[in-house]
């Protein structure tokens, strides 16, 4: 009887045990933490295997929420959902990546000084059907994924107001003809992976001018800003910045005349 006392006190001091906080490296853990590490020159080192693809759960039997991993592999045969090496989590239903801030990459623009737009002048004719548009390519940008990307795209482009053929500043530039002239700027891919449209509009950024008076006013610049923010697949891709311009009125749009024009395109693989 003795023996089988001393047997249930051992069993419920185990239990105990393992019901309760653990701690490596401290003795008294975290009450709200089921394990606790602590080390001043050590860390924890994940499980290291080689994924197959994001939506496989492969090498693991099934997806596991919560499950997270380091993948050492590099595998990009099934292109919508390629791996690359570095930290997973799994959601349930697929592997996400972690992302590193190191992995964030300015494809263009992101410095402190300079102007990344040169004058570039459009004149706009009178429309003579509805919906006539004029259009003018204000900058052509390249640049390459290595991975797929949450791509961000964020502009800032001035434009000033005058009539037809005639330079800000000069005789005869104020508009007073009391009709709406509207300007646009956005962006469009000329080349890109198969699957991605080129030549459409994306990220337009609008606006209309009238002078209602008799006499020329001055405005000074106007600033569109054109964003968008896509998920890419890695390749090839050149961009244009395009302006554009619509009225019933002949007239002129000049881009890029202000000291604070930017074009920015920064990437954040998302694999």
């Amino acid at each position: 009887m003795k023996n089988i006392f001393l047997t249930i006190l051992t069993f419920l001091g185990i239990s105990s045990q393992m019901t309760a906080q653990v701690g490596i490296g401290l003795s008294s853990p975290n009450t709200n933490a089921m394990l606790e590490v602590s080390s001043t020159n050590k860390g924890i080192l994940l499980p290291r295997l080689a994924l197959t693809a994001t939506n496989n759960p492969s090498p693991l039997s099934a997806h596991v929420a919560g499950m997270t991993v380091y993948n050492t592999a590099t595998n990009t045969s099934v292109a919508a959902n390629p791996v690359y090496p570095g930290e997973y989590y799994n959601d349930g239903t697929q592997w996400q990546r972690k992302s590193a801030l190191s992995e964030k990459t300015m494809l263009s623009g992101g410095t402190i000084g300079g102007d990344a737009l040169t004058t570039t002048t459009l004149d706009v004719p009178a429309a003579t059907t509805t919906g006539s548009i004029s259009t003018i390519t204000l900058a052509t940008i390249s640049f390459t994924l290595n991975k797929p990307s949450l791509v961000e795209f964020n502009s800032n482009i001035s434009a000033i107001f005058t009539n037809s053929g005639i330079a800000p500043g000069a005789t005869g530039a104020g508009i007073t003809d009391n009709a709406v002239k509207i300007c646009s700027v956005y962006y469009s891919f000329t080349a890109a992976p198969a699957g991605i449209p080129v030549n459409n509009a994306f990220g337009i950024s609008s606006l209309s001018y009238i002078n209602s008076f008799t006499t020329f006013i001055t405005t000074g610049n106007f600033y569109l800003v054109p964003r968008s923010t896509l998920t890419l697949p890695a390749g090839n891709y050149t961009i244009t910045v395009n302006g554009a311009g619509a009225s019933g009125m002949a007239f002129r749009i000049t881009f890029g005349s202000g000291n604070r024009d930017a074009i920015n395109i920064r990437a954040t693989p998302s694999k």
